[in-house]
């Protein structure tokens, strides 16, 4: 999430980032088993349902755009490890090890730098994994190893989150992720965190192994009195290789309103 200061200007906010599948970890059924595809399955692996749990590697690359010629560029490496359920892996270890460079504003002061942003890891675990209906539950943690703006955003934290995803059909998903960010320790002139993030969001998957996912984003910060901010997000994606292990995809985000708009 951008800054207040850039938050009107972030419009051109742009992620592109490819991730590896990789499948050594999970015992495959044999071919004799006959066995016929879940709904669950039709979708490229990637980490956007948090119900549908991959052992794979991502590299990504953020642009946001800032005020006055300022800019913000993360590439983050995410290692993410399924584990559990021998059949459908119901538990998730992950890692995010992100590097920023900032580019400085044309602002008189203003210094470019760049270095480690703020690490954060996740464990989650699917309560159910398989069905119309599937929901887990996890936590995160962030480290403040960015030192604070513009690398990181100050704080150590720890979240919980709950997640649901509906899944009528074979290629179209309905999911939500609830997360509540509470912060123990911050930098000096760095306010409290205290903010519940709802994500709903639409996964379509297409034909030739593509698909479109959609998402709405709402940020409520109790500590200042409700104020809250709304986020459009669009990608889409595809994957390829032999057994469909490469994944490449492109991510929009538009920042919509903030509670401070006029």
């Amino acid at each position: 999430m951008a800054g207040h200061t850039g938050m009107a200007t972030m419009m051109g906010c742009l992620l592109f980032s490819m991730a590896y599948a990789i499948d050594l970890p999970v015992p495959q059924k044999k071919a004799d088993e006959n066995s016929v595809a879940k709904p669950e399955d039709a979708f490229p692996d990637t980490a956007l349902d948090p119900t549908v749990l991959h052992t794979l590697a991502a590299l990504s690359n953020e642009f946001k755009d800032r005020e006055f010629g300022a800019a913000k560029d993360t590439v983050t490496l995410n290692l993410s490890y399924a584990f559990g359920n021998a059949h459908r892996p119901d538990w998730s270890a992950q890692v995010d090890l992100p590097v920023v460079r900032y580019l400085a504003s044309n602002h008189p002061g203003s210094q470019s730098s760049s270095g480690l942003g703020d690490i954060e890891a996740r464990i989650g675990h699917v309560m159910r994994s398989e069905g119309l209906f599937r929901w887990a539950i996890g936590g995160e943690v962030e480290f403040d190893t960015g030192g604070g703006k513009p690398a990181g955003d100050g704080v150590f934290r720890l979240s919980p989150i709950i997640a649901f995803a509906l899944q009528p059909s074979h290629n179209f998903k309905f999911q939500t992720f609830v997360q509540f960010n509470q912060s123990l320790v911050t930098e000096t002139s760095v306010p409290e965190e205290q903010e519940i993030h709802v994500k709903p969001a639409i996964n379509y998957a297409l034909p030739a192994n593509s698909y479109v996912y959609m998402e709405y984003e709402e940020e409520w910060n109790l500590k200042a009195a409700g104020d809250f901010s709304s986020t459009a997000k669009f990608e889409v994606g595809h994957a390829f290789g032999a057994r469909g292990e490469w994944t490449l995809s492109a991510r929009c985000e538009i920042p919509l309103t903030k509670s401070s708009d006029d």
